[in-house]
Order: structure tokens, then C-alpha cells, then sequence
């Protein structure tokens, strides 16, 4: 099965109902993975009424379910400074976050004054090591020319506050929109490999990137030392995003 785009936050939407989970959590999920939105056209995002007739932001934890949002042609990923300035650009009052089993509801203002105080950091990462690691990688070296439209990819160790157990993560960049069916592909190719048969999520996960939406995402990773994979059939540059753009401030991606 392929891991959901954003695996931490599934798993804390997808808790019975008499277990919900705690809004802090699902907002520190959100910002260390991000989630996916509908779209009608490329920019062109869906939104939707509440009973009150206000405007709200669907988000999806797993790209596939936002697809099946009326007039939807596709989904988007959409990282945590997007979000935000989504919230204001569409002037919607409150983010409705879906998994495949559950949803929560965060309104607006809770999310800008969350924000304003997030510390920040909260996702590490360090170089991948280990016989898991070194497997991943051979394989990556491997399976990367197959995936045409995959660009790069690089290899870390992950860790989360809180989280028990580090897990290898792969940053995949994709020159399709979104970049998520590609990576999530990719992921599952891997794990069918004979010395990665053994795991699955959460020991790997995947975020997927588009190398002109999240140039800046790239050229960081770049910088911290991790192995890296790159498509040698995709010998151009990477493309910077455009000056006027705004540029987001990427908080949850810093390493401690």
C-alpha cells in the first residue's frame, strides 16, 4: 500500500471518535508534513461552505481522497507557510482537515495565533547510516532512471519530537503537479526491493516536492550533507521560483 502523503497526520485523524485527537498534535502534524488540496486548474484551489455559508479550506492528509472533491481535477501539495497564506488569500474561516477515516476542524484564527508562537524546528534531520540506509540508497540508485519525471531524491533520518523512533525519509522532487503520485510510487517500488522487504511505514516515508514550487526546500536540502540520488537523464538545473513570488517561511523544516 502506498504511505499517505502526510502518515503522521492520518494516523491522528483516523483515531476513533472516542479518541480524538488533540488539536495541538494535528496542528504540529500539519506543519512538520503538510497535506494536499483540491484544484480545479493548476493554482486554482477548491473551497467550500460551512452550514453557516462561510467559507472553509479542504485539506487532505493523502492526495488520492482530495480527487474526489466535485470539480476536482487533482490535487496540490501545499506546505505550511502555503497554508497560511491560502487561508488569507481565499478569506476562508476555518481549515477542514480529511483522512481516510476521520477530519478535524481548525479555525482560522487559532492557526495564525498557533503560528505566530510555533518554536519552529521541528522536523531533523541527519545523514541516513546503517545496513537499512545503505539498501535504500543502492535501491534508490537503481530505480530513480525509471521514474522519468523524478529529478532528485535525497536520503535522511528523521526525527520528530516525541516520536519513539526515528524513520529514513526520502524527499523525492517530481517536475509533475502534484509530485505526490510519483513519490509515493517511487516508495512503494523501493519496498518491493528483496533488502527492503522488511519495511514499511513508519520505518520510510516520503515527501514529495515539485522543484520550481519548493525550490527553496531543495537548495536547503542540498546543504545538509545527505545522500542523494539524482536522475542523470535530468541533467538541467533546478529552476528558482519566481522573484515576485512570496517566500514562505519554512519552520518546520529547519534542523534543532
Amino acid at each position: 500500500m502506498i504511505a499517505p502523503s502526510n502518515p503522521h497526520l492520518a494516523q491522528l485523524l483516523d483515531q476513533p471518535a472516542d479518541g480524538d485527537a488533540d488539536a495541538m498534535d494535528v496542528f504540529i502534524a500539519l506543519f512538520d508534513g503538510g497535506m494536499y488540496v483540491p484544484i480545479a486548474a493548476p493554482g486554482q484551489v477548491i473551497t467550500g461552505r460551512n452550514p453557516a455559508g462561510e467559507r472553509i479550506l479542504l485539506g487532505f492528509a493523502d492526495a488520492g481522497l482530495g480527487r474526489d472533491v466535485p470539480a476536482a481535477v487533482g490535487t496540490s501539495y501545499c506546505d505550511a507557510a502555503e497554508l497560511m497564506t491560502m487561508l488569507a488569500g481565499t478569506g476562508a474561516v476555518e481549515l477542514v482537515l480529511r483522512s481516510r477515516q476521520g477530519e478535524a476542524r481548525l479555525p482560522r484564527l487559532t492557526l495564525e495565533r498557533w503560528a505566530d508562537s510555533f518554536p519552529g524546528d521541528r522536523l531533523r534531520l541527519d545523514p541516513a547510516t546503517g545496513p537499512d540506509a545503505r539498501a535504500l540508497h543502492g535501491a534508490l540508485t537503481r530505480r530513480v532512471p525509471g521514474f522519468p519525471a523524478v529529478r532528485a531524491a535525497w536520503l535522511s533520518l528523521a526525527s520528530w519530537p516525541d516520536s519513539p523512533e526515528p524513520q529514513l525519509l526520502l524527499h523525492v522532487a517530481v517536475d509533475e503537479d502534484p509530485p505526490g503520485p510519483v513519490a509515493n510510487h517511487l516508495l512503494r517500488a523501493l519496498l518491493r526491493e528483496e533488502a527492503l522487504r522488511h519495511l514499511s511505514y513508519p520505518e520510510v516515508a516520503v515527501i514529495p516536492l515539485h522543484p520550481v514550487a519548493h525550490a527553496h526546500t531543495v537548495a536547503e536540502l542540498d546543504g545538509l550533507g545527505l545522500a542523494t540520488v539524482r536522475n542523470e537523464a535530468r541533467t538541467g538545473p533546478f529552476e528558482a521560483a519566481a522573484p515576485d513570488a512570496p517566500q514562505p517561511r519554512r519552520r518546520w523544516f529547519g534542523r534543532s
